[in-house]
């Protein structure tokens, strides 16, 4: 694991936080384990100069402690949380458990290893909007939790960068094949923490890894919650191959083969009358009929895109066209051959002509070619994580919508991307799909806001990213799950999708503090000791506030099996003015479901100066059941045509 810290300058910053955990097996009793203490430094004795001093105390008391202390101790932490991580056996962190400082402990985990056009897809432009108005993000800095970085990629390097910032106390430390000098004015620092794999008897591999800040293999799939949910979203950009048959029939599909060719005068094969061969099931066809052909694989529920892909690559086709019900069937590196997506309602035609005609043949094929403008965008990626929170559905979830699909991102060159023929090919950049894509652009705007406005705190930079999203896509119609089809929900897309520009002035933000998590955690039914963990404090107050209350910049109501209807539902919220000095906004309803009924109090918001606070109440009436879930939206719109929306869910839970 690695830690390396950016400014952002001149490019939208990649952030993804990764908190992943996969359970290790138990160790055996006085056997050695890796634990993670988090202690209350409040015990801290005072004549303990250091945090650092106090832990190695503790574990210098222990009954069977080793002489040397650094036999034990791997890191000492007094930023995020105070604590410390150790080797331990069970019976010395039983002794550990039972100090007053003792708040949790947690077995040491491993995590396992799993853009040019979004930029102007999200509006950004080099002189005009949030990028100038951030200075490009100048002086931000950025803290990212990955599995290491490579440092010479291009999106490192610094020209035009301005001077590390003063503040900065970190370092960039030296390990295998990483030196001291590989940062620069952009990557300014970077650390490996690998002393619990290593405690824990897990050598750093010399082959196919690097015992430093160097990344080898990639990017760890996200499986971590985020204070911000982000879900993924597809561009209007799409890669596509076409297909000319002999009788001048074209079709076009998706395809990501990584060369440009032109085949032509090639002929057709299809395994007409064998359902196995037409399908190309695992072992069916025949290389004697096959090889050096074309082949059309008809649409199966009995075998994927990649099975067939395989097949026809066994049997040495030459390239092949693939029916399928999703364009997004097979992923960019598994093109190993050419070939393209075609979708079933497209294949009727083809099918027609390769069974009618007593020689098909394929004219041309071309490969590959870039679309823009494609219609309807943005979509919720199939992928994409859908809501309810199951531990709180009252906070509508995934919060926004960014661009998660076909991401150019930065690759590590010395490991295969995809094989081709005999051929392992490598590559800087490489298209890359799912929410990890999708979360560094909302980290990226995210900081250009907190460039813009300093004062803001995360909870109002999440007010103003989903406030001023949008839930039409490029049709003028709700935007669509790219898995059904069909129109999707705020549970899939959240707020809607990000929109930078607009989220620099927001006119009005929800904002949160710490008393107001607090009042959230309480209603969670949370444990003293674990609310003192979250919280990092032993004392505080609740006052047993409805979660309905809690000030986030959506409004979901929970409904279950139990409930007695007709019913209504109250939820309060407190909005404050970065806009103009003066603003009136007026309440708009939109899209309110037969069987809602909405009311607002008050329906006008007076603003008589800049950060007043205004409050309002939404009564939600449903006056019976309904489907899994229905919405609207909830918009104050001032003289100034800020427009500050907030999506209205009800569920069925």
């Amino acid at each position: 694991m690695s830690l390396f810290p950016l400014i952002l300058q001149n490019a939208l910053p990649w952030l993804l936080l990764l908190l992943l955990g996969v359970n290790n097996a138990i160790s055996a009793v006085e056997e050695y384990q890796t634990y993670i203490i988090h202690l209350d430094h409040s015990h801290k004795p005072e004549n303990f100069l250091t945090h650092e001093s106090w832990h190695r105390s503790i574990l210098n008391s222990l009954l069977s402690s080793p002489a040397d202390d650094n036999e034990l101790l791997l890191y000492s932490y007094n930023h995020v949380m105070h604590g410390f991580s150790a080797r331990l056996t069970p019976s010395q962190l039983s002794e550990i458990e039972k100090s007053p400082a003792h708040l949790a402990t947690y077995p040491d985990s491993f995590g396992k290893l799993m853009t040019t056009y979004t930029p102007k897809f999200l509006g950004l432009k080099h002189n005009s909007g949030i990028w100038p108005a951030a200075s490009y993000g100048e002086d931000v800095i950025v803290g990212i939790l990955d599995t290491g970085i490579w440092p010479e990629s291009e999106s490192f390097k610094d020209e035009g960068m301005s001077p590390v910032p003063q503040r900065w106390k970190g370092t960039c430390e030296n390990g295998t094949a990483f030196s001291p000098s590989a940062c620069n004015r952009k990557l300014i620092g970077a650390r490996s923490f690998s002393k619990g794999l290593q405690a824990g008897g897990i050598e750093i591999s010399k082959e196919d890894d690097f015992n430093s800040a160097r990344d080898y293999s990639g990017h760890v799939h996200n499986g971590a919650p985020w204070i911000t949910t982000v879900g993924a979203g597809t561009l209007d950009r799409s890669f596509q191959a076409t297909v000319t048959l002999e009788n001048g029939i074209s079709f076009e599909g998706t395809s990501y083969f990584p060369e440009s060719i032109y085949i032509t005068d090639s002929h057709l094969y299809y395994g007409k009358g064998n359902t196995s061969k037409a399908i190309c099931n695992h072992t069916t066809l025949d290389r004697n009929e096959v090889a050096g052909k074309v082949v059309l694989c008809d649409y199966s529920t009995k075998i994927n895109v990649l099975q067939q892909i395989t097949e026809v690559k066994r049997v040495g086709a030459y390239a092949a066209i693939f029916l399928t019900g999703k364009s997004s069937s097979l992923f960019p590196n598994k093109y190993s051959i050419p070939g393209l997506l075609l979708p079933t309602a497209s294949g009727t035609l083809l099918k027609e002509y390769v069974t009618k005609v007593r020689n098909p043949k394929v004219k041309e094929m071309k490969f590959v070619l870039t679309r823009l403008g494609g219609k309807p965008a943005p979509q919720v990626a199939n992928f994409s994580s859908k809501g309810p929170n199951p531990i709180s559905p009252g906070v509508l979830k995934p919060d926004i919508l960014a661009p998660g699909v076909d991401v150019l991102a930065a690759f590590s060159p010395i490991i295969s991307f995809i094989r081709v023929g005999k051929y392992n090919l490598t590559s800087d950049y490489a298209l890359e799909s799912g929410t990890s894509m999708a979360a560094p652009h909302v980290a990226g705007v995210g900081a250009l806001l907190k460039a813009v406005h300093p004062e803001w705190s995360p909870a109002a930079i999440r007010s103003a990213m989903m406030t001023t999203a949008y839930a039409m896509d490029n049709t003028g119609t709700i935007m669509k799950s790219e898995l059904t089809g069909l129109s999707g929900t705020p549970l899939e897309f959240g707020a809607g999708h990000i929109n930078p520009n607009k989220a620099m002035d927001p006119g009005l933000i929800y904002d949160m503090g710490l008393q107001d998590y607090i009042e959230f955690v309480c209603g969670l039914g949370y444990t003293k000791e674990q609310m003192s963990v979250l919280i990092r404090r032993t004392q505080w107050s609740c006052n047993h506030k409805s979660i309905n209350d809690l000030n986030y910049p959506s409004i979901t109501a929970v409904l279950t099996s139990k409930t007695r209807y007709p019913v209504t539902m109250n939820f309060s919220r407190v909005v404050t003015n970065v806009g103009s000095d003066t603003a009136v906004y007026r309440v708009h309803l939109e899209n309110i479901p037969t069987g809602m009924r909405i009311s607002v109090k008050p329906r006008t918001l007076t603003f008589t100066r800049k950060y007043q606070n205004r409050s309002f109440v939404v009564s939600i009436e449903l006056d019976r059941d309904f489907p899994r879930v229905i919405f609207g939206f909830l918009k104050w719109i001032d003289q100034d045509s800020h427009i500050v929306s907030s999506p209205m869910v009800a569920i069925n839970f």
